[in-house]
Protein backbone atom coordinates (compact mmCIF):
# COMPACT_ATOMS: atom_id res chain seq x y z
CA UNK A 1 0.00 0.00 0.00
CA UNK A 2 1.48 3.31 -0.87
CA UNK A 3 0.72 6.39 1.31
CA UNK A 4 0.75 10.08 -0.51
CA UNK A 5 1.48 12.88 1.84
CA UNK A 6 -0.01 15.82 0.15
CA UNK A 7 0.60 19.40 1.49
CA UNK A 8 -2.25 22.03 0.16
CA UNK A 9 -3.86 22.12 -2.67
CA UNK A 10 -1.46 22.01 -5.18
CA UNK A 11 -2.93 24.03 -8.67
CA UNK A 12 -2.68 22.18 -11.67
CA UNK A 13 0.17 22.24 -13.99
CA UNK A 14 2.37 23.29 -10.37
CA UNK A 15 5.71 21.54 -10.60
CA UNK A 16 6.44 19.45 -7.45
CA UNK A 17 10.28 20.05 -6.20
CA UNK A 18 11.64 16.85 -4.30
CA UNK A 19 14.02 16.42 -0.87
CA UNK A 20 15.25 13.12 0.16
CA UNK A 21 13.34 12.82 3.34
CA UNK A 22 12.09 9.87 5.07
CA UNK A 23 8.82 8.74 5.85
CA UNK A 24 7.61 5.15 6.85
CA UNK A 25 9.33 2.33 5.67
CA UNK A 26 9.10 2.59 2.29
CA UNK A 27 11.11 5.93 1.96
CA UNK A 28 8.35 8.20 1.02
CA UNK A 29 10.04 11.52 -0.42
CA UNK A 30 8.22 14.61 0.33
CA UNK A 31 7.06 17.14 -1.96
CA UNK A 32 7.37 20.68 -0.98
CA UNK A 33 5.36 23.48 -2.28
CA UNK A 34 5.42 27.09 -2.14
CA UNK A 35 2.89 29.39 -0.73
CA UNK A 36 1.77 32.87 -2.26
CA UNK A 37 3.25 35.57 0.78
CA UNK A 38 -0.63 36.64 0.99
CA UNK A 39 -2.66 33.86 0.61
CA UNK A 40 -3.83 32.17 4.15
CA UNK A 41 -1.52 29.37 5.03
CA UNK A 42 -3.93 26.77 5.92
CA UNK A 43 -2.83 23.45 5.49
CA UNK A 44 -4.70 20.54 5.23
CA UNK A 45 -3.58 16.93 4.99
CA UNK A 46 -5.15 14.43 3.52
CA UNK A 47 -4.27 10.66 3.26
CA UNK A 48 -5.16 8.74 -0.08
CA UNK A 49 -4.85 5.14 0.28
CA UNK A 50 -7.13 2.62 -0.08
CA UNK A 51 -9.76 1.89 2.06
CA UNK A 52 -8.64 5.77 3.66
CA UNK A 53 -11.36 7.36 6.11
CA UNK A 54 -12.26 10.64 5.11
CA UNK A 55 -13.11 11.98 8.33
CA UNK A 56 -9.67 10.92 9.54
CA UNK A 57 -8.31 13.25 7.03
CA UNK A 58 -10.32 16.13 8.84
CA UNK A 59 -9.34 15.26 12.01
CA UNK A 60 -5.97 15.80 10.76
CA UNK A 61 -6.69 18.82 9.25
CA UNK A 62 -8.11 20.11 12.25
CA UNK A 63 -5.05 19.28 14.15
CA UNK A 64 -2.33 20.62 12.30
CA UNK A 65 -4.26 24.04 11.50
CA UNK A 66 -3.99 24.41 15.63
CA UNK A 67 -0.79 23.32 15.72
CA UNK A 68 0.76 26.20 13.35
CA UNK A 69 -1.44 28.47 14.97
CA UNK A 70 0.12 27.92 18.72
CA UNK A 71 3.34 28.04 16.92
CA UNK A 72 5.10 31.14 18.50
CA UNK A 73 6.29 34.29 17.23
CA UNK A 74 9.81 35.02 15.88
CA UNK A 75 11.90 35.80 19.66
CA UNK A 76 13.14 39.81 19.90
CA UNK A 77 16.55 40.18 21.17
CA UNK A 78 16.67 42.15 24.28
CA UNK A 79 18.36 45.28 23.50
CA UNK A 80 21.55 45.16 25.11
CA UNK A 81 22.41 47.56 28.65
CA UNK A 82 24.14 51.28 27.40
CA UNK A 83 26.98 50.17 30.13
CA UNK A 84 28.81 53.18 28.53
CA UNK A 85 26.70 55.70 29.57
CA UNK A 86 27.23 54.64 33.63
CA UNK A 87 30.02 52.97 34.21
CA UNK A 88 33.54 54.24 33.56
CA UNK A 89 37.26 53.62 33.97
CA UNK A 90 38.92 55.42 36.73
CA UNK A 91 42.76 56.24 35.88
CA UNK A 92 44.78 57.29 38.66
CA UNK A 93 48.20 58.82 38.69
CA UNK A 94 49.45 58.58 42.35
CA UNK A 95 52.33 59.01 44.96
CA UNK A 96 52.62 56.56 47.74
CA UNK A 97 55.02 57.38 51.32
CA UNK A 98 57.75 56.05 51.96
CA UNK A 99 56.97 54.55 54.97
CA UNK A 100 60.62 54.37 56.18
CA UNK A 101 61.72 58.13 55.48
CA UNK A 102 58.63 60.20 56.00
CA UNK A 103 59.77 63.26 54.03
CA UNK A 104 60.34 61.21 50.39
CA UNK A 105 57.64 60.08 48.24
CA UNK A 106 58.36 57.02 46.27
CA UNK A 107 57.60 57.28 42.42
CA UNK A 108 54.85 57.71 41.10
CA UNK A 109 52.78 55.15 39.30
CA UNK A 110 49.37 54.91 37.34
CA UNK A 111 46.49 52.13 38.68
CA UNK A 112 43.39 51.86 36.89
CA UNK A 113 40.00 51.02 38.08
CA UNK A 114 36.31 51.30 37.59
CA UNK A 115 33.13 53.19 39.00
CA UNK A 116 29.73 54.21 38.46
CA UNK A 117 28.11 57.45 37.46
CA UNK A 118 25.41 57.68 40.07
CA UNK A 119 24.01 61.03 39.72
CA UNK A 120 25.00 64.30 37.49
CA UNK A 121 28.56 65.35 38.02
CA UNK A 122 29.33 62.20 40.60
CA UNK A 123 31.31 59.10 40.11
CA UNK A 124 31.24 56.53 42.76
CA UNK A 125 34.25 53.94 43.62
CA UNK A 126 36.52 52.81 46.32
CA UNK A 127 39.25 54.06 48.26
CA UNK A 128 42.01 52.14 47.71
CA UNK A 129 41.91 53.13 44.13
CA UNK A 130 42.23 56.87 44.80
CA UNK A 131 44.75 56.70 47.80
CA UNK A 132 47.47 59.05 47.63
CA UNK A 133 46.22 60.47 44.13
CA UNK A 134 47.50 63.13 42.48
CA UNK A 135 45.55 63.49 39.32
CA UNK A 136 42.42 61.54 38.50
CA UNK A 137 40.62 60.66 35.03
CA UNK A 138 37.37 58.86 34.05
CA UNK A 139 37.64 57.30 30.41
CA UNK A 140 35.16 56.92 28.45
CA UNK A 141 35.30 53.47 27.27
CA UNK A 142 33.67 53.49 23.82
CA UNK A 143 34.94 56.89 22.71
CA UNK A 144 38.15 57.24 24.82
CA UNK A 145 37.76 60.18 26.14
CA UNK A 146 39.03 61.08 29.18
CA UNK A 147 37.59 63.79 31.98
CA UNK A 148 39.29 64.86 34.97
CA UNK A 149 38.13 64.39 38.14
CA UNK A 150 38.59 65.46 42.12
CA UNK A 151 38.08 63.70 44.68
CA UNK A 152 34.65 65.26 46.59
CA UNK A 153 35.20 62.32 50.26
CA UNK A 154 37.42 59.07 50.53
CA UNK A 155 36.84 56.66 53.33
CA UNK A 156 39.10 54.12 54.16
CA UNK A 157 37.52 52.51 56.82
CA UNK A 158 34.35 51.75 54.13
CA UNK A 159 37.00 51.44 51.25
CA UNK A 160 35.06 54.11 49.13
CA UNK A 161 34.99 57.11 47.35
CA UNK A 162 32.82 59.84 45.87
CA UNK A 163 34.52 61.67 42.74
CA UNK A 164 33.28 65.09 41.20
CA UNK A 165 33.75 65.87 37.33
CA UNK A 166 32.46 68.95 35.25
CA UNK A 167 29.79 68.60 32.85
CA UNK A 168 31.07 69.01 29.45
CA UNK A 169 29.50 67.77 26.05
CA UNK A 170 31.37 64.36 26.41
CA UNK A 171 29.71 64.00 29.81
CA UNK A 172 26.15 65.11 29.05
CA UNK A 173 25.47 61.24 27.51
CA UNK A 174 26.23 59.91 31.17
CA UNK A 175 22.92 58.37 32.52
CA UNK A 176 22.77 57.94 36.74
CA UNK A 177 22.24 54.29 37.61
CA UNK A 178 20.00 53.77 40.07
CA UNK A 179 21.15 51.82 43.47
CA UNK A 180 19.67 48.59 44.63
CA UNK A 181 17.36 48.74 47.51
CA UNK A 182 19.10 45.53 48.90
CA UNK A 183 20.42 42.79 48.69
CA UNK A 184 19.84 39.42 49.54
CA UNK A 185 21.59 35.87 49.95
CA UNK A 186 21.17 33.76 46.95
CA UNK A 187 20.30 36.61 44.66
CA UNK A 188 21.69 36.13 41.22
CA UNK A 189 24.05 39.59 39.59
CA UNK A 190 25.50 40.67 37.04
CA UNK A 191 29.13 41.79 37.31
CA UNK A 192 30.02 44.20 34.75
CA UNK A 193 33.81 44.61 33.60
CA UNK A 194 35.67 46.14 30.62
CA UNK A 195 37.86 44.23 27.93
CA UNK A 196 40.92 45.92 26.32
CA UNK A 197 39.42 46.88 23.57
CA UNK A 198 36.70 48.79 25.02
CA UNK A 199 33.89 46.35 24.85
CA UNK A 200 31.95 45.57 28.08
CA UNK A 201 31.41 42.08 28.59
CA UNK A 202 29.35 40.63 31.45
CA UNK A 203 29.41 37.31 34.03
CA UNK A 204 27.14 36.15 36.48
CA UNK A 205 27.82 35.76 39.81
CA UNK A 206 25.78 34.85 43.12
CA UNK A 207 25.53 35.89 46.40
CA UNK A 208 26.74 33.51 48.81
CA UNK A 209 27.47 35.32 51.99
CA UNK A 210 26.35 38.56 53.90
CA UNK A 211 28.42 38.77 56.64
CA UNK A 212 29.55 41.78 59.32
CA UNK A 213 32.37 42.07 61.85
CA UNK A 214 34.57 43.79 64.03
CA UNK A 215 36.70 45.25 61.20
CA UNK A 216 35.62 48.97 60.00
CA UNK A 217 33.72 47.59 57.43
CA UNK A 218 30.41 46.51 58.91
CA UNK A 219 28.69 44.65 55.78
CA UNK A 220 30.49 42.44 52.99
CA UNK A 221 28.80 40.71 50.07
CA UNK A 222 30.72 37.17 48.93
CA UNK A 223 29.86 36.53 45.28
CA UNK A 224 30.79 33.35 43.73
CA UNK A 225 31.60 33.58 40.19
CA UNK A 226 33.93 31.90 37.93
CA UNK A 227 35.35 34.89 35.87
CA UNK A 228 37.67 37.03 37.40
CA UNK A 229 37.09 40.29 38.98
CA UNK A 230 40.10 42.44 37.80
CA UNK A 231 40.29 45.51 39.09
CA UNK A 232 38.72 47.91 42.01
CA UNK A 233 35.57 49.51 41.58
CA UNK A 234 33.62 46.64 39.16
CA UNK A 235 30.03 46.66 39.76
CA UNK A 236 27.62 43.81 40.62
CA UNK A 237 24.46 44.51 39.12
CA UNK A 238 20.46 43.61 40.24
CA UNK A 239 18.37 43.45 37.94
CA UNK A 240 20.00 46.65 35.91
CA UNK A 241 20.75 48.44 39.43
CA UNK A 242 23.81 48.74 41.14
CA UNK A 243 24.36 46.09 43.69
CA UNK A 244 28.01 46.49 44.73
CA UNK A 245 31.47 47.93 43.94
CA UNK A 246 33.93 45.03 44.03
CA UNK A 247 37.36 45.22 46.54
CA UNK A 248 39.08 42.12 46.18
CA UNK A 249 39.16 38.73 44.35
CA UNK A 250 39.96 35.34 45.35
CA UNK A 251 40.89 32.91 42.28
CA UNK A 252 41.15 29.94 44.39
CA UNK A 253 37.69 29.83 45.79
CA UNK A 254 36.21 32.25 42.72
CA UNK A 255 34.62 34.30 44.93
CA UNK A 256 34.66 38.51 45.26
CA UNK A 257 34.62 40.83 47.83
CA UNK A 258 32.10 43.51 47.21
CA UNK A 259 30.80 46.50 49.21
CA UNK A 260 27.02 46.54 49.60
CA UNK A 261 24.49 48.78 48.07
CA UNK A 262 23.42 49.79 51.85
CA UNK A 263 26.67 50.74 52.74
CA UNK A 264 26.78 52.88 49.57
CA UNK A 265 23.90 54.71 49.46
CA UNK A 266 24.83 56.04 53.30
CA UNK A 267 27.83 56.76 51.95
CA UNK A 268 26.87 59.07 48.67
CA UNK A 269 23.92 60.79 51.10
CA UNK A 270 26.97 61.82 53.87
CA UNK A 271 29.34 62.50 51.29
CA UNK A 272 26.92 65.00 49.85
CA UNK A 273 26.17 66.74 53.59
CA UNK A 274 28.91 67.63 55.51
CA UNK A 275 30.43 67.95 57.64
CA UNK A 276 31.14 64.28 56.25
CA UNK A 277 30.27 61.94 59.84
CA UNK A 278 31.82 58.60 58.98
CA UNK A 279 31.26 54.96 60.10
CA UNK A 280 29.47 55.15 63.46
CA UNK A 281 31.90 53.58 66.61
CA UNK A 282 30.68 52.34 69.86
CA UNK A 283 34.42 51.55 71.57
CA UNK A 284 33.86 48.38 73.50
CA UNK A 285 35.08 44.88 73.10
CA UNK A 286 33.45 41.82 74.59
CA UNK A 287 33.25 38.06 74.39
CA UNK A 288 30.25 35.05 73.95
CA UNK A 289 28.40 34.45 77.02
CA UNK A 290 28.07 30.90 76.40
CA UNK A 291 28.98 29.00 80.02
CA UNK A 292 25.24 29.01 82.40
CA UNK A 293 27.53 28.93 85.75
CA UNK A 294 28.89 32.20 84.34
CA UNK A 295 25.59 33.74 83.83
CA UNK A 296 24.21 32.67 86.95
CA UNK A 297 27.19 34.29 88.27
CA UNK A 298 26.91 37.44 86.48
CA UNK A 299 22.82 37.27 87.33
CA UNK A 300 22.07 36.82 83.63
CA UNK A 301 18.93 34.32 83.05
CA UNK A 302 19.12 32.03 80.08
CA UNK A 303 16.39 33.78 78.45
CA UNK A 304 18.38 37.17 78.38
CA UNK A 305 20.67 36.12 75.92
CA UNK A 306 23.43 38.88 76.38
CA UNK A 307 27.49 39.22 75.64
CA UNK A 308 30.00 40.49 77.98
CA UNK A 309 31.87 43.30 78.07
CA UNK A 310 35.45 43.00 78.28
CA UNK A 311 37.22 46.65 77.56
CA UNK A 312 36.22 49.91 76.33
CA UNK A 313 38.39 52.29 73.93
CA UNK A 314 39.80 55.92 75.46
CA UNK A 315 37.46 58.73 74.62
CA UNK A 316 34.80 56.49 73.26
CA UNK A 317 31.03 56.50 74.05
CA UNK A 318 31.60 53.23 75.90
CA UNK A 319 34.21 54.41 78.07
CA UNK A 320 31.25 57.16 80.02
CA UNK A 321 28.70 54.67 80.17
CA UNK A 322 29.92 50.74 80.04
CA UNK A 323 32.23 49.02 82.51
CA UNK A 324 33.90 45.66 82.56
CA UNK A 325 32.00 42.80 83.60
CA UNK A 326 28.51 44.59 81.97
CA UNK A 327 26.39 42.18 80.36
CA UNK A 328 24.68 43.77 77.23
CA UNK A 329 21.18 42.52 76.64
CA UNK A 330 19.75 44.56 73.55
CA UNK A 331 21.06 47.45 71.93
CA UNK A 332 19.05 50.17 70.17
CA UNK A 333 16.03 48.08 70.76
CA UNK A 334 17.12 44.54 69.11
CA UNK A 335 17.84 41.99 71.25
CA UNK A 336 21.76 40.43 71.24
CA UNK A 337 22.47 36.53 71.32
CA UNK A 338 25.35 35.52 73.72
CA UNK A 339 27.44 35.02 70.47
CA UNK A 340 26.54 38.40 69.70
CA UNK A 341 24.65 38.14 66.94
CA UNK A 342 20.79 39.47 66.34
CA UNK A 343 18.69 39.23 63.42
CA UNK A 344 18.25 41.79 61.27
CA UNK A 345 15.21 42.38 59.14
CA UNK A 346 16.82 42.88 55.84
CA UNK A 347 19.54 39.90 56.49
CA UNK A 348 19.25 37.72 58.84
CA UNK A 349 21.46 36.73 60.73
CA UNK A 350 24.01 39.22 61.59
CA UNK A 351 26.54 40.12 64.18
CA UNK A 352 26.43 43.40 66.73
CA UNK A 353 29.07 45.36 64.71
CA UNK A 354 26.35 46.20 61.89
CA UNK A 355 23.97 46.75 63.98
CA UNK A 356 26.09 49.71 65.14
CA UNK A 357 27.68 51.12 62.39
CA UNK A 358 25.31 50.13 59.12
CA UNK A 359 21.85 51.24 61.03
CA UNK A 360 23.52 54.61 63.19
CA UNK A 361 25.64 57.77 62.19
CA UNK A 362 28.34 59.19 64.55
CA UNK A 363 26.57 61.41 66.47
CA UNK A 364 23.64 59.16 67.36
CA UNK A 365 23.05 57.95 70.77
CA UNK A 366 21.44 54.72 70.90
CA UNK A 367 19.89 53.67 74.10
CA UNK A 368 21.33 50.34 75.43
CA UNK A 369 19.86 47.42 77.91
CA UNK A 370 22.78 46.01 80.08
CA UNK A 371 22.83 43.51 83.53
CA UNK A 372 25.46 45.07 85.60
CA UNK A 373 26.25 43.36 89.27
CA UNK A 374 22.92 41.39 88.96
CA UNK A 375 20.75 44.04 88.08
CA UNK A 376 19.14 44.89 85.05
CA UNK A 377 19.91 48.72 83.76
CA UNK A 378 19.43 50.98 80.94
CA UNK A 379 22.29 53.18 79.69
CA UNK A 380 22.60 55.90 76.16
CA UNK A 381 26.09 55.07 74.45
CA UNK A 382 27.02 57.89 72.24
CA UNK A 383 28.23 56.51 68.79
CA UNK A 384 31.90 58.85 67.17
CA UNK A 385 33.83 58.44 64.45
CA UNK A 386 36.39 55.85 64.59
CA UNK A 387 39.67 57.62 62.84
CA UNK A 388 42.67 55.78 62.25
CA UNK A 389 45.20 58.37 63.65
CA UNK A 390 42.79 58.44 67.13
CA UNK A 391 44.60 54.56 67.27
CA UNK A 392 47.47 53.65 69.78
CA UNK A 393 49.35 52.31 66.60
CA UNK A 394 48.04 54.07 63.63
CA UNK A 395 47.86 51.87 60.08
CA UNK A 396 48.85 55.39 57.96
CA UNK A 397 48.12 54.03 54.59
CA UNK A 398 46.02 56.67 53.54
CA UNK A 399 46.88 60.59 52.09
CA UNK A 400 47.75 62.16 55.55
CA UNK A 401 51.68 63.12 56.28
CA UNK A 402 52.90 61.62 59.05
CA UNK A 403 54.77 64.16 61.35
CA UNK A 404 58.19 63.63 62.15
CA UNK A 405 61.46 65.97 63.68
CA UNK A 406 65.20 65.81 62.35
CA UNK A 407 67.83 67.41 64.88
CA UNK A 408 70.95 66.30 64.81
CA UNK A 409 70.46 63.27 62.60
CA UNK A 410 68.30 62.36 65.11
CA UNK A 411 65.03 61.17 63.34
CA UNK A 412 61.88 60.57 65.66
CA UNK A 413 58.17 60.09 64.42
CA UNK A 414 55.52 57.68 65.69
CA UNK A 415 55.13 54.12 64.69
CA UNK A 416 52.48 52.90 62.42
CA UNK A 417 51.25 49.85 61.14
CA UNK A 418 52.56 50.71 57.56
CA UNK A 419 56.40 51.26 58.80
CA UNK A 420 56.21 48.09 60.12
CA UNK A 421 55.20 46.40 57.08
CA UNK A 422 58.00 48.05 55.22
CA UNK A 423 60.33 46.03 56.42
CA UNK A 424 59.05 43.18 53.98
CA UNK A 425 56.66 39.80 54.17
CA UNK A 426 58.60 38.82 57.26
CA UNK A 427 58.23 42.28 59.37
CA UNK A 428 57.13 40.43 62.38
CA UNK A 429 60.71 38.54 62.62
CA UNK A 430 62.62 41.57 61.43
CA UNK A 431 61.70 44.43 63.41
CA UNK A 432 61.90 45.26 66.80
CA UNK A 433 60.05 42.87 68.39
CA UNK A 434 59.24 44.82 71.53
CA UNK A 435 57.69 47.26 68.86
CA UNK A 436 55.81 44.27 67.12
CA UNK A 437 54.24 43.15 70.65
CA UNK A 438 53.09 46.79 70.67
CA UNK A 439 51.39 46.52 67.77
CA UNK A 440 49.52 43.16 68.02
CA UNK A 441 48.24 43.37 71.80
CA UNK A 442 47.49 47.30 71.32
CA UNK A 443 44.59 46.48 73.67
CA UNK A 444 46.09 45.20 76.43
CA UNK A 445 48.19 48.56 76.87
CA UNK A 446 46.43 51.16 78.99
CA UNK A 447 46.38 54.48 77.54
CA UNK A 448 44.56 58.08 77.36
CA UNK A 449 43.15 59.56 74.47
CA UNK A 450 46.13 60.89 72.40
CA UNK A 451 48.60 57.80 73.38
CA UNK A 452 50.72 56.67 70.21
CA UNK A 453 54.55 54.66 70.40
CA UNK A 454 57.15 57.88 69.64
CA UNK A 455 60.13 56.09 67.84
CA UNK A 456 63.73 56.76 67.11
CA UNK A 457 63.44 55.42 63.57
CA UNK A 458 67.13 55.99 62.81
CA UNK A 459 70.13 57.91 62.67
CA UNK A 460 71.65 59.80 59.90
CA UNK A 461 75.48 59.68 60.09
CA UNK A 462 77.08 62.99 61.33
CA UNK A 463 80.11 64.59 63.38
CA UNK A 464 77.36 65.33 65.96
CA UNK A 465 76.14 62.14 66.47
CA UNK A 466 79.10 59.95 66.56
CA UNK A 467 78.44 56.52 68.97
CA UNK A 468 74.37 57.13 67.84
CA UNK A 469 74.29 55.76 64.78
CA UNK A 470 73.53 52.02 65.78
CA UNK A 471 70.24 53.41 66.96
CA UNK A 472 67.06 52.40 65.31
CA UNK A 473 63.60 51.90 66.11
CA UNK A 474 63.68 52.36 69.65
CA UNK A 475 60.92 53.68 71.62
CA UNK A 476 61.38 57.40 73.03
CA UNK A 477 59.67 57.92 76.56
CA UNK A 478 61.43 61.22 76.94
CA UNK A 479 62.27 64.49 75.22
CA UNK A 480 64.57 67.09 77.48
CA UNK A 481 63.75 65.41 80.39
CA UNK A 482 60.07 65.74 79.79
CA UNK A 483 58.03 62.62 79.25
CA UNK A 484 56.08 62.60 76.20
CA UNK A 485 53.28 60.44 74.79
CA UNK A 486 53.09 61.46 71.04
CA UNK A 487 54.55 63.72 68.66
CA UNK A 488 52.59 67.15 70.08
CA UNK A 489 54.60 66.65 72.82
CA UNK A 490 57.78 66.19 71.32
CA UNK A 491 57.27 69.68 69.59
CA UNK A 492 56.14 71.49 72.95
CA UNK A 493 59.64 69.86 74.23
CA UNK A 494 61.89 71.07 71.80
CA UNK A 495 60.30 74.31 70.78
CA UNK A 496 60.57 75.03 74.88
CA UNK A 497 64.20 74.14 75.26
CA UNK A 498 65.04 76.33 71.69
CA UNK A 499 65.78 72.43 69.85
CA UNK A 500 66.56 68.92 70.90
CA UNK A 501 69.21 68.83 74.00
CA UNK A 502 68.76 65.00 75.07
CA UNK A 503 66.32 61.47 74.20
CA UNK A 504 65.49 58.61 76.83
CA UNK A 505 64.77 55.52 75.42
CA UNK A 506 63.07 52.80 76.81
CA UNK A 507 65.96 50.35 78.64
CA UNK A 508 68.26 52.37 77.93
CA UNK A 509 70.32 53.51 80.97
CA UNK A 510 72.06 56.43 79.36
CA UNK A 511 69.96 59.54 77.30
CA UNK A 512 71.29 60.47 73.90
CA UNK A 513 72.91 63.99 73.90
CA UNK A 514 73.75 66.36 71.23
CA UNK A 515 75.77 69.52 71.76
CA UNK A 516 73.69 72.36 71.12
CA UNK A 517 76.30 74.63 70.64
CA UNK A 518 77.25 73.17 67.11
CA UNK A 519 73.33 71.66 66.41
CA UNK A 520 72.10 74.48 64.09
CA UNK A 521 75.48 74.27 62.02
CA UNK A 522 74.65 70.16 62.12
CA UNK A 523 71.01 70.17 61.04
CA UNK A 524 72.00 72.56 58.03
CA UNK A 525 74.84 70.17 57.06
CA UNK A 526 72.17 66.93 57.34
CA UNK A 527 69.56 68.77 55.65
CA UNK A 528 72.00 69.61 52.31
CA UNK A 529 73.32 66.32 52.67
CA UNK A 530 70.70 64.19 53.08
CA UNK A 531 68.42 66.27 50.50
CA UNK A 532 65.65 66.99 53.42
CA UNK A 533 63.18 69.53 52.46
CA UNK A 534 61.85 69.85 55.84
CA UNK A 535 63.41 69.01 58.52
CA UNK A 536 60.86 68.82 60.85
CA UNK A 537 56.72 68.55 59.45
CA UNK A 538 53.93 69.49 61.97
CA UNK A 539 50.28 68.94 61.23
CA UNK A 540 48.66 72.77 60.88
CA UNK A 541 52.05 74.16 60.73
Amino acid sequence: MRNVLELGPAKAGQQKSWIPDQVGNDKQRLPILSFPQKRESRMCVTLSARGGSASGGKFLCILLTAMLGALPAPAVAAPTPDYDAGVVEIIVTYQDHDPRIPWRGKASATRRGYGVVVSAGQVLTTAGLVRNHTLVELRRARSGVKLPAAVLEADDQLDTALLTFTNTPSADTFRPMALADTIRRDDRLTIVKLENTGEFQTSDGQVVELSSSAAPRPLALKVLTQSSVDGDGTPALLSGRLAGLSVAYDKKTQTGLFIPCTTLRRFIADANAPPYKGLAWAGFQFESLLDPVKRRYLGVSDAQGGILVTKMAPGSGAATALRTGDVITAWDGTPIDTQGYYTDPDFGRLRLAYLIGGRRAAGDSVPVALVRDGKPQATQILLTRQRDRDEFIPEATGDEDVEYLVEGGLVLRELTGNYLRAAGDNWKIQMNPRLVHYYLHQDKFARQPGDHVVLLSMVLPDSINIGYQEFHDQVVTAVNGQPIRNMADVFRAVDGAGGLRRVTLLGCGVDLALDETTLAESNRRIAAQYRIPRLRYQEGH
